[in-house]
């Protein structure tokens, strides 16, 4: 995945979504990830499941910070894959979920890319001593490409006279 790909917030929600298929492989409701969404089981989801059919299909793009905590609730993903900019779901995943993982970020923060590379080399070499080959390294699948949906506006009110004379415009075929 490459980093600072501004991929679209309804792109990552449709990755999301394929992962919560269930034993049927349905997907589920907007009603029931609305009703993920809520901090306890039972309480107050953090938005509508209207909100969420909005959010899926590109009409929202641009959530409050609550609701985005509670889509990463209910799609169990770190708040920053939802973020716009870096997409790497596997990689924050284990950022959030690895405390050695951050650490072993921080002690290579300073020396660059030479130092990115050493630990890429290690970390290699540790999946080869426990059997793992190259191609047998699980690949995250790459979110959809975004689709640039019309925002639909809000269309000015007709007068009297101009609704009339549409509706007489339509009625003849104009």
């Amino acid at each position: 995945m490459l980093l600072g790909s501004d991929i679209a917030l309804s792109s990552k929600l449709a990755v999301l979504l394929r992962r919560k298929r269930g034993a049927d492989g349905r997907i589920p409701s907007t009603r029931t990830i609305a009703a993920a969404t809520a901090e306890a089981p039972g309480g107050k989801p953090a938005m509508t499941h209207q909100v969420v059919n909005d959010l899926l299909n590109g009409v929202k793009s641009n959530p409050q910070v609550s609701q985005m905590v509670g889509l990463a609730r209910a799609f169990e993903c770190p708040v920053a894959y939802l973020l716009p900019g870096y997409d790497g779901l596997t990689s924050l995943t284990v950022y959030e979920e690895q405390p050695d993982a951050r650490e072993a970020l921080r002690l290579i923060h300073d020396l660059g890319e030479a130092g990115a590379a050493e630990l890429l080399k290690a970390a290699r070499e540790i999946r080869r001593q426990h059997g793992d080959s190259e191609s047998e390294i699980p690949e995250v699948p790459a979110p959809p490409p975004a689709v640039d949906r019309p925002r639909p506006g809000r269309r000015r009110r007709l007068s009297f006279t101009e609704a009339a004379a549409r509706a007489v415009a339509d009625l003849e075929g104009n």
